[in-house]
């Protein structure tokens, strides 16, 4: 490649390449991510003889959460395929906004790096959370804790530009005449998703805003001998950071719903304002129950009942979702042995585990026996750590064909699945029972009783680690072995029409070109 052609791609506006280079800079990092989890795994076989120290133990942690949520998810599910599919499906030639979009990616570099040098210096380990007094200057001097949330500012600032991006691109594309019900759900989902970032993600960056103020220049905002409260950092966060689950999640509930609905054998759509309405309504509850990670710190009795009875409400939109593409997968023409009705029937599987065990999590009682257990790390994980990997996963299963121009090896994709959700179970599934035990998380030394399961968790930690070197060896022996797609798209065998693309625009995804007709 010559160096015009790499500056071309490097600094490029087309939104194909720009989701192209999130996709492999989110890849990179999850491999990161993964790898920072195996370490996790490899320091709890052991109930005392651990491999680390406690402050290197803390500071993988930190890394592990921050890179996998920040870093692989943001960047692959609405980075990535956000700016591919959104362009596309509402039949436009680019997004509003190109140089922003550019901008917003290249905010990811120096992001990264901040986050690599946090982990690298140390002093960062203060949880994904990072609440006060525990990430103040007395507790954690460090450069490497600044660098930290540095890093954090600028994630931040990136995904702020994209959600302005995309809501100016969809509020565009629909005033100019399309038919609200003729948008896909996906469009529909990362509308909502965009939302959800510019509500929260200015309210996180006011508080490490203030958390770097009462580091580096004696501000006492969380410090309670000066006046301030650090539990409202917690409320700051977790207004962030509960609506953070959904903007992680409601990108795959959208794919889901997309590709339910396209191997559907019902002449008209099912479900489709009950899955658009499911997801407005999650959004809408999702905003006003932040406080339910914080029923440990002494909330009034009015407000415990009304956070967990709202948390509640949300099990009803949710179901409707679960429900809706049960029915649609059912009533689909596609062979029961076909990877990616597997790959949706893992995604429905690993969600509907996260989703009860979050219901049990809701009660404010039985979540005051279970805050700060393994039970919080095997709901969360399952939820929008599985639920929104397998929403990758099935991103590319699905379009991976039509991008490329070549098909995946579906015994490969089968035992892919086979070996990813054995994995994703024997790790996470027995945290549960840890969790009813009451064995504390993000703690390294444990009673030697439950050293046995904890191997067995680890066990399924490396069995996931090598389902995902797994897929990245399917994606390179597509690209090898060349099998050219006929007819079909992605591994069934519905025409490549589902994708409703308006008739006037020509998509060629194996040349990266897009061409209006008239």
């Amino acid at each position: 490649m010559s160096m015009y052609a790499l500056f071309s791609w490097l600094f490029t506006i087309d939104h194909k390449r720009i989701g192209f280079l999130y996709t492999v800079i989110g890849i990179w990092f999850g491999f990161v991510g993964l790898g920072l989890s195996v370490l996790i795994r490899v320091q709890l076989l052991d109930a005392y003889n651990n491999l680390f120290s406690t402050d290197v133990y803390n500071n993988i942690i930190t890394s592990h959460g921050i890179v996998m949520i920040f870093f692989f998810l943001m960047p692959v599910l609405i980075g990535g395929f956000g700016n591919i599919l959104l362009p596309l499906f509402l039949g436009l030639p680019d997004l509003m906004l190109p140089r922003v979009n550019a901008f917003s990616l290249w905010l990811l570099l120096p992001s990264g790096v901040s986050l690599v040098i946090s982990l690298f210096i140390g002093s960062s380990g203060i949880g994904w959370t990072f609440y006060p007094p525990l990430s103040g200057g007395l507790f954690s001097p460090g450069v490497g804790t600044d660098f930290f949330l540095f890093s954090l500012h600028l994630a931040g600032v990136s995904s702020i530009l994209s959600s302005i991006n995309f809501i100016c691109t969809i509020q565009s594309a629909i005033s100019y005449g399309t038919n609200h019900e003729q948008v896909s759900v996906i469009v529909w989902a990362y509308m909502f998703t965009s939302i959800l970032l510019l509500l929260s993600l200015p309210v996180l960056a006011a508080g490490i805003t203030m958390l770097l103020f009462d580091r580096n220049f004696n501000s006492t905002f969380f410090d309670p001998s000066g006046g301030g409260d650090p539990v409202l950092f917690q409320h700051m966060f977790w207004f962030f950071g509960h609506p953070e689950v959904y903007v992680l999640i409601l990108p795959g509930f959208g794919i889901v719903s997309h590709i339910c609905l396209s191997v559907s054998n019902n002449d008209e759509p099912f479900g489709y304002l009950g899955l658009v309405f499911a997801m407005f309504a999650i959004v809408c509850l999702g905003c006003v129950v932040w406080a339910h990670h914080m029923f440990t710190v002494g909330m009034d009795v009015q407000s415990t009942v009304f956070f967990s009875s709202v948390t509640m409400i949300i099990g009803v939109p949710t179901g409707i979702k679960v429900f809706s593409w049960l029915y649609m997968l059912f009533s689909s023409s596609n062979s029961m042995w076909d990877p990616i009705v597997w790959w949706i029937a893992a995604f429905i599987v690993l969600f509907t585990i996260g989703g009860v065990t979050g219901i049990v999590l809701s009660s404010s009682i039985l979540d005051s026996l279970l805050h700060d257990t393994w039970f919080v790390v095997a709901h969360f994980h399952y939820v929008f750590s599985l639920g929104s990997y397998t929403s990758v996963v099935i991103s590319f299963v699905w379009w991976w064909p039509g991008i490329s121009g070549y098909s995946l090896n579906k015994i490969l994709l089968r035992a892919h699945c086979l070996v990813a959700m054995v994995g994703f179970n024997v790790c996470f599934f027995p945290m549960h029972y840890f969790g009813l035990c009451g064995l504390p998380r993000r703690v390294c030394v444990y009673d030697s009783s439950f050293t046995a399961i904890n191997e067995v968790c680890s066990l399924g930690s490396i069995i996931s680690a090598v389902s995902a070197f797994l897929f990245i060896f399917l994606i390179w022996e597509s690209l090898t072995v060349k099998n050219d797609v006929v007819g079909c798209w992605g591994s069934c065998s519905t025409p490549v029409t589902f994708l409703h693309l308006p008739p006037a625009l020509h998509v060629s995804y194996a040349s990266g070109v897009c061409v209006w007709n008239g």
